[in-house]
C-alpha cells in the first residue's frame, strides 16, 4: 500500500509542470501568442471550441474586471484623477463578444511584437486603440 502511494505521488510529480510555470498559468499568464491561438480556434471541433471558450472567457473577464476595478476606484478614491492613474475603457454597449475577439485577433496579427507580452497588456492596448474614449 505504501509503495503504491509513493508510486502515484512520484508519477504525479513527473507529469506536473514545474511549480514556477504552474504559478504563471494560475496567475493568468497567457501570452498574446497563446491567446491568438485560442481566439483563432475553429468552432467545429470540441477541442478547438474549448480554446475559443478560453479566448472569449479571458476577454469577458478582463473587461468585466476592468470595469469593476474602475468603479471601485472611482467610488473609494473620488479625490484622485482616475484617468491619470489607469484610464478608462470606452467600449460601446453595442459591441458584441465576437467583435471584441475579432478586434483582439486583428490587433495581435498587426502587432507581432505584442505576441510575447502578457495577453492582458496586449488586450488593453487593442481595446484602447479600437475604442478610443471621447475627449
Amino acid at each position: 500500500m505504501k509503495n503504491a502511494a509513493l508510486l502515484i505521488i512520484g508519477s504525479l510529480l513527473w507529469i506536473l509542470p514545474p511549480l514556477d510555470s504552474m504559478a504563471a498559468w494560475l496567475r493568468g499568464g497567457f501570452t498574446g501568442n497563446e491567446m491568438l491561438l485560442h481566439c483563432n480556434a475553429e468552432e467545429k471541433d470540441p477541442v478547438k471550441d474549448f480554446g475559443r471558450g478560453i479566448c472569449i472567457g479571458f476577454i469577458d473577464g478582463f473587461v468585466a474586471g476592468h470595469y469593476a476595478a474602475e468603479s471601485y476606484h472611482a467610488f473609494h478614491h473620488r479625490d484622485e484623477k482616475i484617468d491619470e492613474i489607469y484610464g478608462h475603457l470606452c467600449i460601446p454597449d453595442t459591441v458584441t463578444r465576437g467583435q471584441l475577439v475579432r478586434t483582439f485577433v486583428q490587433y495581435l496579427e498587426k502587432n507581432a511584437e505584442k505576441l510575447k507580452l502578457p495577453a492582458g497588456l496586449a488586450l488593453e492596448d487593442a481595446l484602447r486603440e479600437a475604442f478610443p474614449c471621447p475627449k
